[in-house]
């Protein structure tokens, strides 16, 4: 199926936005005709832990995406309906499609991405899917609006469930291209003893993504935690998070960690 006949079978989904059930199964055949075998291979290697799949290639979800962008987009006032119903359906692509549908979306909706965000989380089960959402549902948030995610990402962080802490720290994401503020490094400064491994990656991500626009900041962040007696998931942390560092600012990191 190339691209025009995927464009034209989502719009023609979307005509049943008002049906959910019908929207639904319209949506599942769709996916079960762009299956790809090398798909399913690359998730069931890369993400251990999709869940429910079907195996189809992140172009086609893109192009799905893109349709139900420019649809909500034209019909706000049927976002949350769509969005919630494709959601819902509950496998790994529709929750890629739904994440990055709002990314142009979610600036000038802010209040009903974040809506939709927050009941969404619950559901995530992995990291990718978890990434996408935060990637192209909340940091398009943060360049528009950033005092309206920090508080949300302060109480996603402390959350018990994994993944919504490694969301919370995710969202931080937009300052790799902003500037960085105090708030941020509070928060960060909450998540350094990170236990659980895929949430302490996220951290070190994050420290590397922010450190282009804020080097100096993140330099003396991570030597201030270095003094600390930090524990091995803190140095783990540390060591990942500074690498894109000067190389005399990762000597001295080192050398304080010894």
């Amino acid at each position: 199926m190339d691209k025009s006949q995927i464009q034209e079978k989502t719009r023609k989904l979307l005509e049943k936005v008002d049906n959910p059930n019908e929207l639904t199964k319209n949506l599942q055949e769709l996916l079960k005709s762009c299956v790809d075998k090398d798909a399913t291979k690359n998730y069931q290697r890369i993400i251990p832990d999709t869940g429910q799949f079907y195996g189809v290639p992140k172009p086609v979800l893109w192009i799905m995406a893109s349709e139900i962008s420019s649809f909500i987009k034209k019909e706000p006032t049927k976002a949350e309906i769509l969005l919630k119903t494709i959601w819902n359906e509950g496998s790994y692509e529709v929750k890629q499609i739904a994440g990055k549908s709002i990314e142009k979306f979610s600036p000038k909706n802010p209040k009903l991405c974040l809506d939709f965000i927050s009941s969404a989380l619950p559901d995530i089960d992995n990291w990718s899917v978890c990434d996408c959402l935060a990637m192209y549902g909340v940091t398009p948030i943060v360049y528009s609006n950033t005092q309206l995610v920090l508080p949300l990402s302060e109480k996603w962080i402390k959350d018990k469930n994994k993944w919504i802490r490694r969301f919370g720290i995710v969202t931080l994401l937009g300052y790799k291209r902003i500037k960085i503020t105090d708030k941020v490094f509070e928060i960060l400064n909450s998540v350094m003893k990170e236990y659980e491994p895929d949430v302490k990656k996220a951290v070190s991500w994050i420290l590397r993504e922010i450190t282009k626009k804020n080097p100096d900041e993140v330099a003396k962040f991570l030597i201030k935690w270095t003094k600390t007696n930090p524990n091995k998931d803190t140095k783990r942390i540390i060591k990942d998070g500074m690498k894109k560092l000067s190389n005399n600012e990762q000597k001295t990191i080192l050398k304080l960690l010894d």
